[in-house]
């Protein structure tokens, strides 16, 4: 994996909307630190970020049909997304296909070439 591959991954969860600020605050930390020592060691943390931040489908499932999810989202936007993941779970996703989890997916993919 280049340099620039991974820097296209980090970006990534720090464009992501759905990206917590957790991930957001890693993200810019690791480009902020371009070139030195200290990026190496947060590379060294990327995938563990990455792995704690994923959300399960079943995950996605419970929040959407919450009452905070209605209180976030709306009642007609929480409902749309609780349909979407119950539809991608029934094809298989392990996973929430947000912009966020899906950034972190392919981190944790590429896992043996990151670390």
């Amino acid at each position: 994996m280049t340099h620039t591959q991974l820097t296209q991954l980090v970006q990534a969860l720090l464009d992501a909307p759905t990206s917590n600020e957790t991930v957001k605050e890693f993200a810019q930390s690791w480009l902020n630190a371009e070139g030195t020592p200290k990026q190496a060691e947060l590379t060294k943390q990327l995938v563990s970020v990455a792995e704690q931040n994923i959300a399960f489908i079943d995950e996605t499932i419970g929040f959407a049909g919450s009452d905070l999810a209605k209180q976030m989202l709306g009642a007609e936007v929480a409902a749309q997304l609780l349909q979407h993941a119950k539809d991608i779970k029934a094809k298989g996703a392990e996973f929430c296909d947000c912009p966020g989890c899906v950034a972190a997916k392919n981190i944790i993919d590429l896992k043996a070439k990151i670390e």
